[in-house]
């Protein structure tokens, strides 16, 4: 399926990948990362391993709607976005590998945005998605993770003592989660008040075009650049 679709992609449907800004293909993979960090809140918690058990009818509503961001992805960049992802460790590889793909296309451009990609995801996975691997069981391990990723930071913002970067990724992704989660628990109280088929329909549609659309478009607005964050990003 991967060597399929990547053949696919390149050679005949890709979207509206060749229409679209870029920022927009962007943001719609981020916010499946959001998604698959709200998902995953039952195998890993939402940070540090805490709240496994948070929220367990939205985790599950969202779950169970989630192919409607999933296929609005889809039409927007075929390319990005995974066909299969029931398989947990296929689906963190997924997620984990955005640090590789958002450093190496960081570095290649001028500018601070390396700081900002590598040390940002890389701080996702050693605050949530190392939870959901053997990784975490083991003290030493970890301590030795924290300690080079430290390390790591004390050399790669050595000149400009700009740390505050490495946050933006970390503090935008759990800004979204929740948003994720307000919305879904709006939803889903709505359609435990009501009988109406049509209204459940409804609901469950409006929600998810507004989590599709707000954090897709959100988020290509922040990614490129028209929202000054830290006045330098």
């Amino acid at each position: 399926m991967l060597v399929f679709k990547l053949i696919h992609g390149h050679l005949f449907y890709d979207g509206l990948a060749a229409t679209i800004p870029e920022g927009i293909a962007q943001g719609s993979v981020v916010a499946i990362l959001v998604i698959a960090i709200v998902i995953a809140i039952p195998r890993r918690g939402i940070i540090f391993g805490i709240g496994k058990h948070s929220a367990r009818d939205v985790v599950h509503f969202v779950k169970k709607y989630h192919g409607y961001l999933m296929s609005f992805g889809t039409v927007l960049n075929f390319h990005y976005h995974p066909v299969s992802h029931r398989n947990a460790s296929w689906t963190l590889l997924l997620e984990t590998w955005v640090f590789i793909h958002g450093t190496l296309t960081a570095i290649i451009q001028p500018g601070i945005g390396w700081q900002i990609f590598s040390y940002g995801f890389a701080i996702m996975f050693l605050l949530n998605q190392v939870y959901q691997t053997q990784i975490c069981q083991s003290k030493m391990i970890m301590t030795v993770a924290h300690t080079v990723f430290a390390f790591s930071m004390y050399l790669g913002f050595k000149n400009d003592k700009a740390y505050y970067r490495a946050t933006f990724i970390p503090v935008t992704e759990y800004a979204c989660v929740y948003f994720v989660l307000g919305v879904g628990s709006l939803a889903l109280y709505t359609i435990q008040c009501t009988n109406s088929s049509l209204l459940k329909l409804f609901v469950t549609l409006s929600a998810s075009a507004l989590v599709s659309i707000a954090l897709t478009a959100g988020l290509a607005y922040v990614l490129a650049g028209n929202l000054v964050v830290y006045n330098d990003y």
